[in-house]
């Protein structure tokens, strides 16, 4: 019995060492944790993971963990805990990208965390080295998997740029890699119809109708289930609907799609179905119903907004850091001053043309980088017109925020102003002609000039007077 409680001790710690093959039995059995929406749980189980790993020295243990911290925090919209975890990855295992499936999942989460934060062209970058990796991925199917969905989301980062040839380009070519493979092979099949559903959304912001219903028509065809991404096809429906006046039609759909969003917990494409819904609604005058989801739209916005702001601030360094990251190894002293540049472009230019003048050539390209980031980081107004034209459901929000005080004085003076009402008005501020505002609003020219007549008397504005003079004064009064 002594024996046995001298030895207890160094039984104990037999019993709980940990091998590589109990870490990947633990990393396989905590997967579904994040597929039923455990995230925190995913999260603290792999943090565990990621202890023992570095205790044991097992690299690939790490390197696995590691990714599924970074791709939880993705998926939590905190992209710079994403970021600093794909960072920590890099910097504590030199060999973490001798496995090319490692660099192009890294990639992919680089990319959607730059999306997140509406650095396109960053994440437009990774996902083209994802393309030119896959190519040397031997499986047919999993080749054409990794390259198709870099495609697709090189589309969806094009379409937010409102680069729609491209957002088509790539588009189109996805669906050329996938065709025939539904059957074969379920997730080639889901990647055919997520390609074929982005590709109406980019003919439906061209206000190509014809194309979009024919591109959702071939993706309902597809005996793939999108869950509670079903919402896509839901939402396109439905504006479709409401470009053909078919208002409660759209309500419909919209009311579906808002159903499976939610759950979905897809926030972006749930501000614009409260928007749509709302617009809908104010078409078939049920104000009440409209309200209701416009203050829905303004709330979720405003969390959207903020989550974004902070999201922004606190990425924004660690994209310069990986941006200047070639230049470590030839002058350290320089990253230093670019790096304090994103924080004072002035200071920057003054600071290093003063004491790196024979770096001339190399600071005119990395000043012309910030610049470009420096612009991201401000109020973008010149947007505002851009936004009017393709139609965009954040519009009236931009609106507001680049001229807060424009609505309050219309409705000082009518204070029974419709939300449609309130944006001709924006429309007219802008100085749109009557045959833009009708291509625009999908309605005939003429239904603009009666708006306008209707619009003098709400507003009693003479006949004599120009109104939009008037739209401009009484923003400046």
């Amino acid at each position: 019995m002594k024996l046995l409680i001298l030895l207890f001790p160094f039984l104990l710690l037999a019993q709980q060492k940990i091998t590589p093959e109990d870490i990947e039995e633990r990393l396989k059995k905590i997967d579904q944790l994040i597929i039923s929406g455990k995230t925190d749980q995913f999260i603290e189980a792999n943090l565990s993971i990621l202890n023992q790993s570095k205790a044991i020295k097992y690299s690939q243990g790490s390197t696995k963990a590691t990714l599924n911290l970074a791709y939880a925090y993705n998926r939590l919209n905190q992209y710079k805990k994403s970021i600093h975890y794909l960072k920590l990855m890099e910097g504590e295992n030199e060999n973490v990208y001798a496995d090319e499936f490692n660099q192009i999942s890294a990639n992919t989460l680089y990319s959607n965390n730059y999306f997140g934060i509406k650095m396109f062209d960053e994440a437009i970058s990774k996902l083209k080295q994802n393309i030119k990796l896959s190519e040397n991925v031997k499986l047919d199917s999993t080749r054409k998997y990794i390259k198709t969905l870099a495609m697709i989301d090189l589309a969806t980062n094009y379409t937010e740029r409102k680069y729609y040839d491209s957002a088509t380009f790539y588009g189109k070519k996805a669906i050329e890699e996938l065709k025939g493979e539904k059957v074969k092979n379920c997730c080639l099949g889901v990647n055919l119809k997520v390609a074929l559903l982005n590709l109406a959304g980019v003919k439906l912001r061209e206000n190509k109708i014809d194309s979009t219903e024919y591109y959702i028509k071939l993706g309902k065809a597809l005996p793939v289930d999108l869950g509670y991404n079903e919402f896509i096809v839901f939402k396109l429906q439905g504006q479709i609907n409401s470009s053909k006046k078919n208002y409660d039609s759209a309500i419909i759909n919209y009311k579906k799609g808002i159903g499976l969003a939610e759950k979905a917990k897809n926030n972006r494409k749930l501000l614009e179905l409260y928007s749509l819904i709302a617009e809908a609604y104010d078409k078939v005058g049920k104000t009440d119903d409209e309200e209701k989801y416009l203050n829905k739209f303004v709330k979720l916005n405003d969390s959207i907004k903020e989550t974004e702001a902070t999201n922004l601030k606190e990425t924004v360094q660690l994209l310069i850091q990986e941006k200047q990251k070639p230049l470590q190894g030839k002058n350290r002293f320089l990253l230093y001053a670019i790096i304090l540049g994103s924080l004072s472009l002035l200071l920057f230019v003054s600071f290093t043309v003063r004491r790196i003048k024979d770096k001339n050539k190399l600071l005119h390209s990395k000043n012309k980088e910030n610049k470009e980031l420096n612009q991201k980081l401000n109020t973008a107004f010149e947007e505002i017109v851009r936004m009017a034209k393709n139609n965009d459901p954040e519009f009236m929000t931009r609106f507001q925020e680049v001229y807060p005080d424009f609505f309050p004085k219309l409705l000082h003076i009518e204070p029974q102003l419709q939300n449609s009402e309130l944006k001709f008005c924006a429309l007219l501020f802008l100085n749109f002609s009557s045959k833009d505002i009708a291509a625009y609003t999908f309605v005939q020219p003429q239904s603009i000039q009666i708006r306008k007549n209707r619009l003098r008397k709400r507003l009693n504005i003479s006949s004599g007077e120009d109104l939009y003079i008037w739209m401009k004064n009484i923003n400046s009064n």
